[in-house]
């Protein structure tokens, strides 16, 4: 964007450049915000990931009804996982929806533009979809092994 195209943005916005520097430190704050909530929510998979590994381990080496709790320990943990990833998703939107708003009193809107052509690509899968996938995949695991035991 030109100079000159700025400067008409931030007129037409009744804001100074002070205003904008003030709005830019906010829109800086909220993206590091964002960022850490996106770090807090790898690590919670990881952790979650390393906890259903112990488990089905666990089963795997008793094999027998004794494991029938660890199992259910496990169908928990899962419905506790997509409950976490569901509220991540929620914060995480809310802050975004902060950010773009913040945006539209700057002469850019990097994180709208990205969005907006992100929901313009044809395969375009959220990921917090992809991430339901593997709490869902350990619960139905879960079953199966609950299943084979029994038989």
């Amino acid at each position: 964007m030109s100079d000159k195209k700025k400067e008409n943005r931030l007129r037409h916005n009744g804001l100074d450049e002070l205003d904008v520097e003030s709005l830019l430190a906010q829109w800086q704050t909220c993206v590091e915000m964002a960022n850490s909530v996106s770090s807090r929510r790898d690590t919670m998979n990881n952790l979650f990931v390393t906890l259903h590994l112990a488990l089905v381990t666990t089963v795997a080496v008793i094999w027998d009804s004794k494991a029938y709790p660890l199992l259910g320990l496990g169908c928990v943990l899962c419905l506790i996982w997509l409950l976490s990833i569901g509220n991540y998703c929620k914060l995480n939107q809310a802050k975004y929806d902060v950010i773009c708003e913040i945006e539209k009193q700057l002469p850019a809107q990097p994180f709208n533009d990205e969005w907006i052509n992100i929901k313009n690509k044809r395969f375009y899968i959220e990921s917090t979809h992809l991430e339901k996938c593997m709490p869902l995949l350990f619960f139905v695991s879960y079953i199966v092994i609950f299943v084979l035991i029994l038989i």
